[in-house]
């Protein structure tokens, strides 16, 4: 495996342990109905989204699935909040310890499809408990529901590459600083690699010009990498 310079990270399936089916099977114990209960049509599927694209607050998230109950006696905010935690199951010491190693000789940037509880839930339960510390792990950190933007959409992938290419811009203290245009990517293409569960979110980022790994079940990216 080729030593990259740059390696961004998805956080589910790829380093978070996750199960969106837990937080269907709650949403249906909470009286929302089976037919709204997927996640490419419908009102609650795109509630979800409006979610995870950050153009819903939580409490708005929470109740608009609300909204959605025919539920006898309504659910409350926290309820739906529980729910949707329930797709975040762990995430491995291993693999944070693994990040915080690559960290030392490589910039690690994390880009999730995400929302502000899922990302709450992994900071308060894994990346910032324990001893560990999010800061440890990446250099930056990119959320596509403070982006409003979201993978595949190759405009999320041109961002990052534009901001990364001002962050290192940044920290080489270049002299010429006041002459360079933040819009123009200065990172090395060829030395940046994106890992992600989603095959079309790879292929996404590959049309924007940077490597791709699909991680698949089988394939292990610790031992790949590191």
């Amino acid at each position: 495996m080729k030593n990259f310079k740059n390696y961004i990270f998805d956080l589910g399936a790829v380093i978070a342990d996750i199960n969106t089916q837990n937080a269907l099977d709650e949403f249906r114990a909470l009286g929302i109905p089976e037919e709204e209960l997927r996640y490419d049509e419908g009102p609650t599927a795109r509630i979800m989204q409006n979610y995870q694209l950050g153009f819903l607050t939580t409490d708005e998230f929470c109740d608009a699935i609300i909204g959605r109950s025919v539920a006898s006696t309504k659910p409350t905010r926290q309820q739906v909040a529980d729910a949707w935690n329930t797709i975040i199951i762990n995430i491995p010491q291993q693999k944070i310890d693994a990040l915080r190693t690559l960290k030392k000789r490589a910039k690690i940037y994390l880009l999730s499809n995400t929302t502000e509880l899922h990302w709450q839930k992994c900071l308060d339960l894994w990346f910032n408990a324990n001893g560990n510390n999010a800061q440890d792990c990446f250099h930056h950190i990119f959320l596509s529901h403070e982006m409003h933007l979201e993978k595949p959409n190759p405009e999320i992938f041109k961002q990052v590459i534009r901001e990364i290419s001002a962050l290192q811009f940044c920290d080489a203290a270049n002299p010429m600083n006041d002459a360079h245009d933040a819009a123009t990517p200065i990172i090395d293409a060829s030395n940046t690699v994106f890992l992600d569960d989603n095959l079309a979110n790879v292929q996404s980022a590959m049309n924007c010009g940077i490597s791709g790994i699909h991680v698949t079940p089988d394939y292990d990216w610790i031992a790949e990498l590191l």
